[in-house]
């Protein structure tokens, strides 16, 4: 592919949401750079993508969105890669919160991990990366964030206000680069049937004393929808957040939660 193809970067590539975000992006013929913590994994990803889509151009990327080392050494290998500009951000990356605990109980250590990730993470690598976003309506960055973000829950005050913070950031900095031509937006997801929700569920019903089904449809009666979404439903939030069909969006949190928070 030339380097005049949309090219994206993927942060948080190799887990669930990740790498349904990259697959939806390579459907669409686009360049992609698939960044996580792991170079076996990334390596490994970065092969299954070639395999699958005929030999598309891929960059495997060892990036933490928490580093600033990290990150410089990110924007000259993908400065490179590109040839010239980058069409998408898409922040992925992201860590949830260990046990729910009470503010009292909750040690700073806990509270700084999650926001050094989750909120940290998303300043530092838009900071690094947005000098190599394309200013000419194509470019992009859309973060993550959560439900949690929307409204806030007991016992997991770092996660939800790591998660509240990006909605923020993402308002701020689109107001801030929309001059440039730049749009900024953010998915908050709701449920999603990843393998961590598999393992939250599981988990949980050990605790309870009951079968995974029995917990498991305990937590999607709560939901509207009856059921946690798919990973894919979120990638395609982050890929309609990127195109032309969002051109008019920007400072946006779409809502992908099965009607979970509506607002």
């Amino acid at each position: 592919m030339s380097n005049s193809a949309p090219s994206v970067l993927i942060t948080g590539a190799t887990g669930g949401i990740g790498r349904e975000t990259a697959l939806r992006f390579a459907e669409e013929g686009g360049r992609i750079a698939v960044a996580d913590l792991s170079q076996e994994a990334v390596d490994a990803f970065a092969e299954e993508l070639r395999g699958q889509f005929g030999g598309i151009d891929v960059l495997p990327l060892v990036l933490d969105q928490s580093s600033e080392e990290s990150l410089s050494e990110g924007v000259e290998r993908v400065r490179e890669w590109t040839g010239g500009e980058l069409t998408t951000l898409a922040l992925v990356a992201g860590t949830v919160q260990a046990e729910g605990l009470s503010v009292v109980d909750l040690p700073v250590e806990e509270w700084d991990r999650v926001h050094h990730t989750n909120l940290r993470g998303v300043f530092l690598a838009s900071k690094h990366f947005i000098p190599l976003l394309a200013r000419d309506g194509s470019g992009s960055i859309i973060a993550i964030a959560s439900y949690w973000g929307r409204e806030a829950h007991p016992f997991y005050a770092s996660y939800c206000t790591s998660k509240a913070g990006v909605i923020s950031f993402v308002q701020g900095l689109a107001r801030e680069l929309a001059e440039e031509d730049i749009r900024v937006n953010a998915v908050a997801p709701g449920n999603i049937n990843t393998r961590m929700h598999q393992k939250a569920l599981t988990d949980e019903a050990t605790a309870r004393g009951i079968s995974f089904e029995e917990m498991r449809d305990i937590e999607w009666s709560k939901i509207p929808l009856k059921v946690a979404g798919p990973p894919r439903s979120i990638a395609d939030g982050v890929y309609f957040l990127s195109s032309r069909h969002a051109s008019y969006i920007t400072g946006a949190t779409l809502d992908v939660n099965g009607g979970v928070v509506m607002i």
